[in-house]
C-alpha cells in the first residue's frame, strides 16, 4: 500500500471525518474520500462506518490503522538512515504545540533549525493540552510542546521549564502599577478569556467561579492573537503565560503581574514525547535543538518580567 493513501487514511482516522483530514492534508475532500474508497476496494472490506455525524473505524479499520502508523514510522525511519548515510539529517518532523508558542517562539526555531538542517521540514499545528497529549500517545505527532500537566502515562516530559501564568493588561490598566494581584481584584473588570484551551481554562474558571458576580467575560476566543488587541488597548484582564507576548513586554506595551495565591503560577512548560517511539535522527535532533531554544527563551522571559 502506498504511503500517501496510509497518510489519507491515518488522517481520516483520527479526524473521523472527511472534510477535517482534508483540510488537514490540504487536499480536496473528493481526492481523500476517492482514496479511501481505492483502499477499501483493494482490501476487499470496509474500514469505516458511515455515520450522521463522521465516520468511525470498522474492527478491520482498527487492524488497518495499527498497520498504517507502524508503516508510516518505518518509511520515516528508513529516509532518516538514508540520510544519514549521506551525512544530513533529512525528513519531515511532526510537532502539535500550544497556540502561543507559534507566535515567536516556534517561528524563530525553525528558522534557525533549517539554516543548520536545511534537509529537514516541519508540520506543525496548534491545539490545547490534553489533543497534544492525545496525538504524542497514539503516535501522531514526534513531540509536542506544551504544559507539564496530567498526560497518558506511556508518555514523558523533557526540558521542562518554568513558564507561570499571569495576568496581562495593557500598560494604561488600572492594574498594570500593581507589583501582584489577586483574582478577587482581576474579576472587578472585564476579561478575555481564550476558549479550547483544557485544563487551563477550567482552572481559571475554577479559581473565578466564587467572584461570579464582580467579574464577566468580555470576548472570548480560541486565538490568542485576537484577544492581544483588547489587552493592548486597556479593555480587559487576559489570562496567559509570557511565551507569545515577549516583544510587548520588553516595549512596555503589556505588563505582566505575578497571580498571589493561584496554583496557576506554578506552571511548566516542555516537549512531550512518548516514552516507547524510536524517533528519526531528524526528530531526535530537533528535540535537542527546541530543549536548549526553550531554556534560553524561558531565561529570556523571566529576565522581561523581573527586570
Amino acid at each position: 500500500m502506498h504511503a500517501s493513501i496510509l497518510k489519507y487514511f491515518v488522517s481520516v482516522a483520527r479526524s473521523g471525518s472527511i472534510r477535517k483530514a482534508s483540510e488537514e492534508l490540504h487536499v480536496a475532500s473528493s481526492a481523500v474520500s476517492r482514496q479511501i474508497k481505492k483502499l477499501e476496494d483493494e482490501l476487499g472490506i470496509a474500514l469505516f462506518e458511515r455515520l450522521s455525524n463522521g465516520l468511525r473505524l470498522t474492527v478491520a479499520g482498527e487492524n488497518v490503522l495499527r498497520h498504517a502508523r507502524v508503516t508510516l514510522e518505518n518509511f520515516e525511519l528508513l529516509r532518516s538512515d538514508l540520510g544519514a548515510l549521506q551525512g544530513k539529517k533529512t525528513g519531515r518532523v511532526q510537532m502539535s504545540c500550544l497556540d502561543s508558542l507559534a507566535i515567536q517562539f516556534l517561528p524563530d526555531m525553525v528558522n534557525a533549525f533549517h539554516s543548520i538542517h536545511p534537509g529537514v521540514s516541519f508540520h506543525i499545528h496548534t491545539a490545547g493540552h490534553g489533543n497534544i497529549s492525545s496525538l504524542v500517545a497514539e503516535g501522531d505527532v514526534d513531540m509536542g510542546l506544551t504544559f507539564d500537566l496530567a498526560r497518558p502515562d506511556d508518555t514523558e516530559m523533557l526540558f521542562r521549564v518554568p513558564m507561570p501564568l499571569m495576568a496581562f493588561v495593557g500598560r494604561e490598566h488600572p492594574l498594570a502599577k500593581q507589583r501582584q494581584v489577586s483574582l478577587a481584584e482581576c474579576a472587578q473588570y472585564d476579561l478575555l478569556l481564550q476558549l479550547d484551551t483544557q485544563p487551563i481554562r477550567s482552572l481559571i474558571e475554577i479559581e473565578l467561579s466564587v467572584f461570579e458576580r464582580t467579574g464577566r467575560p468580555f470576548v472570548l476566543s480560541n486565538s490568542q492573537m485576537m484577544l492581544k488587541p483588547f489587552i493592548l488597548s486597556g479593555q480587559g484582564v487576559a489570562f496567559f503565560t509570557p511565551i507569545g507576548f515577549l516583544a510587548e513586554i520588553r516595549s512596555g506595551d503589556l505588563v505582566a503581574i505575578p497571580l498571589s495565591g493561584s496554583r496557576l503560577q506554578n506552571l511548566h512548560v516542555g516537549i512531550l514525547v512518548q516514552r516507547r517511539r524510536q524517533r528519526t535522527h531528524a526528530a531526535e535532533a530537533v528535540i535537542e535543538f527546541v530543549g536548549a531554544e526553550l531554556q534560553r527563551f524561558s531565561d529570556q522571559i523571566m529576565e522581561a518580567i523581573h527586570p
